[in-house]
């Protein structure tokens, strides 16, 4: 699978970086929207792992900007805010889920990439 990552903490994406190699999946971050845009125009990911609070742009605005390039890309938002507000907005804007941080793993591993595999199995 290959997953794109777009959240500014550096920390964040290390971590991530390497739980999906441990899991023996194509991994590349991005600290901007700018970037993560520009590297889904060019190789569609598998998935986009999208950190709602970016310091170039709001990920519900990269979220749309997503689904007008491919509506079928799954999005997982990455967030640290507290209140729903964002995140039911981002399931109306088509965001499959939502990663809280800190990153629970497990509910990464047994939920979501599991409703990735059979979304793309489909």
């Amino acid at each position: 699978m290959k997953i794109l990552v777009i959240d500014d903490d550096e920390q964040i994406l290390e971590l991530l970086a390497v739980f999906f190699d441990m899991k023996n999946h194509s991994f590349q971050g991005t600290v901007t929207a700018k970037d993560g845009i520009a590297s889904i125009e060019v190789d569609r990911p598998d998935v986009v792992f999208l950190d709602i609070g970016l310091p170039d742009e709001d990920g519900l605005v990269t979220l749309q900007k997503i689904k007008k390039i491919d509506e079928a890309i799954p999005v997982v938002m990455v967030t640290a805010y507290k209140g729903a507000d964002k995140v039911v907005e981002a399931f109306r804007l088509g965001a499959m889920d939502c990663l809280l941080k800190p990153i629970n793993f497990e509910y990464l591993e047994n939920k979501i990439l599991d409703k990735i595999n059979v979304k793309l199995s489909m």
